[in-house]
């Protein structure tokens, strides 16, 4: 969904041509821009409605219409910048000390007109797809309610399964939170099937949430499990709210209940059932609720347990016990297997998908010394693609404002921390995020990486400190997650990581090697160079993992987007990228 960051774009590149201390714009181009502007306002105001929008929406059409005005928005932004570019360069070649530019956008008048009704028009078909999405197919109630019982063990999570169990015990509700794959299930199950629990409450019902369910499949899965007699007497008109919930009053009434909500998304339905059927309406204070969730969803009167990674100890025992039962590694493979166990950064679904693939696949130190050091391995790249259907519902339901700046995360290198004044001037350059009101740009993203950390569980903390991460200065993507990034943000042209001399290049935006050997190939630097020439696109960088250091020059950010962005662990610095 980069439609509302190529409006943001295009409003900073339109208000920098306008403030420009060194642009003079001649005649009524002011006058001409500002209806420009003003339209990418209103557009930004109609892409953030899809957030108030149930995640149980089908996006398939509204996701086009998006990468449309996306494309439109971009098109025209190139144009712009071309047109500016093209007057400036001679007045620079003619007087190289000249740091004030005359530009005229006059004879643009005609394209602002186009551009400002077409916008107008794929709004209206945005609003029409988004007030019609269809509404995703739920599961069956034998579904919803398959408890599928304990298939492994639990690894490394003694601490946060005690601390829910104790909560539970002293009738607490509890909410289990962590990024997706992390093993919230898992531990919620051992919860579910812990003796002590068991005998503390004498009914028990496990329920699948996920992105589409009504209140009412809620209740009837419930019903299904504590009163499977009550639930097969239902008739069609008896599976309203209220029914429900007086027969689940019912069979409940002086007896201890616990509702496992596993995989929680917000949404009316289920904060319907939380916060009025279950707990507001629970006059005995006989039921608790155990949910799990990868956004921060708390219950009240709550106990609260983020699910951690697993530390290299745990990860190297649970690959192990994967791929080779309950015996472990060989002695031949025990070190490659710690050193791919580490790969997987501590995420269970992951190490769990790479175990899977080395069952398959032949258990010499010659393959699995293969696996470890080849770039882009293919065990890697396969596993990353397979948990990238559960990963990427997170990024796709974040609201609008978010989704640009993770996507951005591809841009780093993975394993390793992202230095947070690095990421600000980067930012800072490429402007793709916008404050309302008076907050600043530095407080505004601050506050977008917060989100994304302890909201949303997409960016880790590194600090281990405190919960105020960013202030530490540094954080990091998983490795799957960057992937996710990387490839998403190729699909829809905002940003590409150059991997090999192979690699389609033609219509990105923004262009990232963590690999300078890269350049050394003329097939890849020729390729560069016909994006970059005009008049191409325009509005492009590329960040450079290096050490070189550059002149900045600040004329090149007056006339927006047309710079380089180079990138070390110590500096940031833009270099003029005209010739």
């Amino acid at each position: 969904m980069a439609a509302y960051g190529a409006a943001a774009s295009l409003k900073n590149t339109i208000q920098r041509l306008l403030q420009s201390s060194r642009i003079s714009l001649v005649s009524h181009s002011p006058q001409m821009l500002q209806p420009a502007y003003d339209e990418m306002d209103r557009l930004q105001k109609v892409l953030l409605k899809l957030d108030d929008t149930d995640c149980s929406k089908i996006r398939t059409k509204v996701n086009a219409v998006d990468e449309r005005i996306k494309e439109a928005v971009w098109e025209f932004e190139d144009l712009l910048e071309s047109h500016v570019l093209h007057q400036i360069l001679p007045q620079l070649e003619s007087e190289r000390d000249n740091l004030s530019f005359s530009v005229e956008l006059q004879s643009l008048q005609h394209h602002v007109d186009c551009f400002v009704e077409m916008v107008k028009t794929m709004e209206e078909e945005y609003t029409y797809e988004m007030e019609n999405m269809a509404e995703e197919e739920g599961e069956p109630i034998s579904s919803r309610s398959d408890f599928g019982g304990i298939k492994s063990k639990m690894f490394g999570l003694s601490d946060e399964f005690q601390k829910a169990r104790d909560d539970l015990l002293e009738d607490k509700h509890y909410s289990i939170i962590g990024m997706a794959g992390v093993g919230k299930t898992t531990l919620a199950k051992h919860i579910f099937e812990d003796p002590s629990i068991r005998s503390h409450f004498e009914f028990r019902a496990w329920v699948k949430v996920g992105r589409k369910c009504e209140s009412n499949e809620l209740l009837r899965c419930v019903l299904a499990q504590v009163d499977p007699n009550a639930y097969q007497t239902l008739t069609q008109g008896d599976d309203d709210d209220e029914v429900l919930d007086g027969l689940l009053k019912e069979k409940l009434k002086h007896k201890k209940c616990l509702i496992v909500l596993d995989d929680v998304w917000e949404g009316q339905a289920t904060d319907h059932l939380i916060t009025n059927l279950l707990l507001e309406k629970n006059i005995d204070g006989n039921i608790r609720v155990l949910l799990t969730s990868r956004k921060d969803i708390i219950v009240t009167q709550h106990g609260y347990g983020r699910v951690r990674l697993l530390n290299e100890k745990e990860s190297k025992e649970l690959l192990g016990e994967k791929v080779f039962g309950e015996e472990g590694f060989p002695p031949q493979l025990e070190e490659l297997g710690e050193k791919i166990a580490k790969k997987c950064e501590g995420l269970p679904l992951m190490i769990v998908t790479v175990a899977e693939l080395l069952s398959k696949a032949d258990k010499t130190p010659e393959y699995w010394t293969e696996v470890l050091v080849k770039q882009r391995s293919s065990v890697f790249v396969v596993a990353y693609n397979q948990i990238s259907e559960v990963l990427f519902p997170s990024y796709d339901y974040l609201p609008q404002y978010l989704k640009m700046c993770f996507l951005y995360m591809g841009a780093f290198r993975p394993y390793l921390d992202i230095n947070i004044n690095s990421l600000n001037t980067m930012m800072s350059a490429d402007v793709f995020l916008q404050p309302s009101g008076e907050e600043s740009f530095d407080s505004f993203w601050k506050t977008c990486l917060y989100k994304l950390s302890l909201c949303y569980h997409l960016v880790l903390d590194t600090s281990q400190e405190d919960e105020y991460w960013f202030w530490h200065r540094k954080y990091r993507v998983h490795s799957c997650w960057q992937h996710v990034c990387r490839v998403e943000a190729s699909r829809i042209k905002f940003l590409h990581v150059l991997q090999s001399c192979d690699d389609v290049i033609k219509d990105q935006r923004r262009l990232c090697t963590h690999w300078n050997s890269l350049l050394c190939f003329k097939q890849v630097c020729d390729s560069i160079k016909v994006i970059v020439h005009p008049p191409s696109v325009l509005s492009f960088f590329m960040v450079l993992i290096t050490h070189i250091q550059s002149q900045y020059m600040p004329w090149v950010s007056s006339c927006s987007g047309y710079y380089m962005l180079m990138m070390s662990d110590f500096t940031i610095s833009q270099l003029e990228f005209s010739n």
